[in-house]
């Protein structure tokens, strides 16, 4: 899922698209226009810069899934109603006939805080398994800077490569006796291996928090399900929402919803949809093979193994 998709999601469930005209399929358009001339034959059509400074999302592209402009989004600066016609920012490649478009108010969840939000989300879920194979072993070496991004937990497991020549068979080897050592922060860590044989890839499976999304085709971790995502980053927004000077207590919706998936529908996205994380330091197998649990900034117990 990229972070346009989760933010489609997130929008929508919100409740932040214009009634009548939120989606719709677009009768042609351009890198910086779209139209929808089927609103003509509404009994209410759209009036004149009836979407100015809210957001257009292209959905889905008719040319096929993930062809651009797919996914992204730019902000309204003018409708006519005469022509149906909008005017956004450029996003690049033809807006055509047969894309799905879906326009989404900023007036309450301005984007750029909706996307901080996310990250705030993100990582207060807890980590996610990130395997890395940066690090390739040496002659007469052993020991090893690791990325300042696997800091934040040792390393589950450590693997090298026992053949070299088959990239369908890597027949990972196990390494049983290492040691890891933090550091101070922003530089690496370093890492004690038994002298490994040279030119071998090792594998580290690393626990990280999640990498910042922010362009529109960001991945969000296929490890978290898009629930999970959608009803975490939900609960962060209306967080930062019902938090502002001017809404503390003054939205008792927003203060309600807060609580429902606080409460609710996060715990219960979790419940049917654990982050799986293989069990530490599995002895043969890189796949789960023991319980284990790990409690997060929301106190919801994320790994069922």
């Amino acid at each position: 899922m990229y972070l346009s998709n989760l933010l489609q999601k997130v929008y929508s469930d919100l409740g932040q698209t214009p009634k009548n005209y939120g989606q719709f399929t677009a009768t042609g358009g351009s890198a910086t226009t779209f139209v929808n001339s089927a609103w003509g034959d509404l009994e209410s059509p759209p009036e004149t810069d009836a979407f100015k400074n809210m957001m257009a999302f292209v959905v889905r592209d008719s040319g096929g899934a993930n062809a651009s402009p797919e996914g992204k989004y730019s902000k309204i600066s003018a409708y006519v109603d005469s022509t149906y016609t909008g005017t956004i920012a450029t996003v690049t490649d033809a807006i055509a006939s047969g894309d799905r478009i879906m326009i989404v108010s900023q007036d309450k969840f301005p984007l750029d805080q909706v996307i901080f939000c996310v990250n705030r989300a993100l990582e207060n879920l807890g980590t996610i398994e990130y395997p890395d194979t940066s690090l390739t072993s040496a002659a007469n070496q052993t020991e090893y800077a690791v990325p300042v991004t696997f800091k934040n937990r040792k390393p589950k497991a450590i693997y090298y490569q026992g053949i070299t020549n088959d990239s369908n068979n890597n027949a990972w080897i196990p390494v049983s006796n290492f040691r890891f050592e933090g550091s101070t922060g922003g530089t690496t860590g370093l890492l004690y291996l038994p002298q490994l044989p040279a030119n071998r890839t090792i594998k580290l499976v690393c626990e990280r928090i999640h990498p910042v999304v922010s362009d529109y085709n960001s991945y969000v971790s296929e490890s978290i399900h898009p629930e999970v995502a959608t009803n975490a980053a939900i609960l962060e927004v209306l967080s930062w929402y019902n938090r502002l000077d001017e809404n503390q207590g003054g939205n008792d919706f927003f203060l309600w919803l807060e609580g429902e998936y606080r409460d609710k529908r996060l715990p219960m996205s979790l419940a049917k949809n654990p982050i799986e994380k293989q069990a530490r330091n599995p002895r043969y197998s890189i796949f789960p093979n023991q319980k284990g649990g790990t409690i997060n900034d929301y106190d919801i117990d994320l790994v069922h193994l």
